[in-house]
């Protein structure tokens, strides 16, 4: 049997794995029971809070007596809604690509149940915006290429990190700190139901990587830290994009970064202790995954969102990322086909 790394980098067509007989083998059974209980309950834990997009959308513009989205606050939510919609219509193909090509029982559970949430939030969000008469846009370049290149390549191990660690933790936060800004009642209570979906689908990469992670050689790791830096940097200049929509929405982007690297280290610490407590070992699993200190961070977060006054020089030179991200979000926005 080929090594789980091997498996997730180079995944075998459906015409020469199905159907796989060894599913039904009872021996799976004794093999690895724990993490299989734990990553299988995601599936079923999925059943339990699974919820009626339109019911619970009907239910809560009655509670508040309809939808009254503020009008000078409709075209900033718009351009963040247009990551959120797509971002979701994106998760719902990809979840789909991986309980197709994952070889394991469990994860392939795990990852259907993600298909009929990100199914849900798609047409329910898309629903509660035409409703509330917010316009629905394209997505800007970075965000575009950000998600096509996640859909678009085979590579199983980069739709998980890239799907799993990096744009679910960023779902969850977004959906967060825009439900927390109360920007209207319906969407606030709408985002609590999203955030909770979310955050169990960070359980899937959580429960599956460690193990493939451990079996990289140091190349392979250096490939998938790249491809993480690449991911990290698009997200980054996406949001930089976004920094007056945020601030018309009342958004805080700083403690939107700040919570974004806190929730990333604890993804990291589960995981060393999820593959510790079976191998012994913790390094192993986090192999090739990005990470930045806690000095980074602060130094990331006060350059791009400064407090108090800053100098000529940090004003200069942040005018210019920020000139920098527009320009490249239209010219990767231009460079896309008129779908």
């Amino acid at each position: 049997m080929a090594a789980p790394s091997t498996q997730w980098l180079h995944p075998r067509r459906p015409a020469a794995q199905f159907p796989p007989y060894a599913f039904g083998d009872p021996s799976l059974v004794d093999q690895a029971e724990a993490r299989t209980s734990t990553l299988a309950r995601i599936y079923h834990k999925s059943q339990e809070q699974a919820w009626d997009g339109r019911a619970v959308l009907d239910e809560l513009i009655a509670k508040h007596g309809g939808i009254h989205f503020p009008d000078d606050k409709k075209a900033a939510f718009a351009q963040v809604a247009a990551v959120l919609l797509w971002g979701e219509l994106a998760a719902w193909s990809i979840s789909a690509d991986l309980a197709l090509k994952l070889d394991d029982t469990p994860a392939k559970m795990a990852a259907s149940s993600q298909v009929f949430d990100e199914a849900r939030h798609f047409y329910v969000l898309r629903d509660y915006l035409w409703r509330a008469g917010v316009p629905i846009q394209k997505l800007g370049g970075f965000s575009r290429t950000l998600l096509v290149e996640l859909l678009e390549t085979d590579n199983l191990l980069y739709k998980v990190v890239g799907m799993q660690l990096m744009v679910e933790n960023t779902a969850v936060v977004l959906f967060k700190m825009i439900g927390e800004a109360r920007l209207e009642p319906v969407l606030s209570d709408l985002l609590y139901y999203f955030e909770r979906d979310e955050a169990r689908h960070v359980g899937l990469g959580v429960l599956t990587l460690p193990s493939v992670l451990a079996g990289l050689s140091n190349r392979e790791a250096r490939a998938l830290w790249w491809f993480q830096t690449r991911i990290q940097l698009t997200m980054l200049a996406g949001g930089m994009t976004l920094r007056e929509s945020f601030a018309t929405l009342g958004v805080d982007q700083a403690e939107m970064e700040r919570h974004a690297f806190r929730l990333h280290d604890d993804v990291l610490r589960r995981m060393r202790a999820h593959h510790g407590a079976d191998r012994g070992a913790d390094g192993a699993a986090v192999k090739g995954l990005f990470e930045v200190s806690k000095g980074g961070q602060h130094a990331l977060n006060g350059f791009l969102f400064p407090r108090g006054t800053p100098t000529a020089a940090h004003r200069l030179a942040l005018r210019a990322v920020v000139g920098a991200a527009a320009l490249g979000d239209r010219w990767l926005a231009r460079r896309a086909p008129a779908t």
